[in-house]
């Protein structure tokens, strides 16, 4: 569980009596409550290289480079960086090598096919993702926002994610340059699905409008990445096979918001 107040900074303080956790809006007993702090990372970047994006490709390369710079930690952290258009593209393994990383995000110079985001997802989070509990599994994905392609859908793309506890944040290029994004206050549909599959998956969307919000979204993503509550509880319910909906709700302090899996498949 990530836990922020109005200003978008985690809040490091709570206690165990701070949360309250709700299955299917029926309070459970927490059994077991602790921080973490600075949690080695295991990180997929997925790349949007279709057609769709053409003209962001500069504007792409460029968000990856800052953040393989301002969040990652060669001594804790791996990285995989992988393309998609209208097929997947796995063009650097784990690592924890981010300059060859980051030189292989500057060869990527054509955008081409079509879109198949939820594709792309379900593919790394069902083969390409260790399966591991030292480490948080984390994607990061630059792109539009827009399916084209996928033969999967929205619902399964969130649901695998899900299941192999990987949370997913999103950029959104929203049509810009590297000195741009346009952004809008409304959300479009593919805007609103991009929001629907990081928020379930316990991530965020940022629709940064300039180089300057996407190095806040940066400073946020770090946030959100190296710190988390744990929280533990028994479920009332048995195990047969349906999805649980969560909620956590923050209490004694005001003005608090949170990031957590949206639910769970109880089997």
């Amino acid at each position: 569980i990530t836990v922020f107040d109005d200003k978008g900074k985690f809040v490091p303080d709570l206690k165990k009596d701070n949360f309250q956790v709700f299955e299917n809006k029926e309070a459970q007993s927490i059994i077991e409550f602790h921080a973490q702090a600075n949690l080695p990372l295991n990180v997929a970047v997925l790349m949007d290289t279709s057609t769709s994006v053409r003209n962001k490709l500069e504007f792409e390369r460029t968000a990856i480079k800052q953040f393989l710079a301002s969040v990652l930690r060669t001594e804790k952290d791996r990285i995989a960086f992988i393309t998609f258009d209208s097929t997947v593209q796995v063009r650097n393994d784990f690592t924890g090598d981010l300059s060859q990383v980051a030189k292989t995000v500057d060869e990527i110079k054509v955008a081409t096919g079509q879109t198949s985001l939820y594709d792309a997802i379900y593919k790394v989070c069902r083969e390409d993702m260790p399966r591991t509990t030292s480490r948080r599994r984390v994607l990061v994905i630059v792109t539009d926002g827009a399916d084209t392609n996928s033969t999967h859908r929205l619902a399964q793309t969130i649901s695998i994610a899900q299941r192999t506890e990987t949370t997913i944040y999103a950029l959104s290029t929203k049509g810009g340059s590297v000195f741009r994004v346009e952004g809008s206050p409304y959300l479009n549909t593919d805007d609103r699905e991009l929001k629907k599959l990081c928020r379930d998956t316990g991530g965020e969307v940022f629709f940064p409008d300039n180089i300057e919000a996407l190095t806040k979204a940066f400073r946020q993503v770090t946030d959100f990445l190296r710190n988390q509550y744990v929280v533990v509880y028994e479920p009332n319910n048995t195990n047969d096979g349906k999805f649980r909906q969560i909620e956590v709700r923050i209490i004694g302090r005001k003005n608090l918001s949170t990031i957590t899996r949206q639910g769970y498949l109880a089997k």
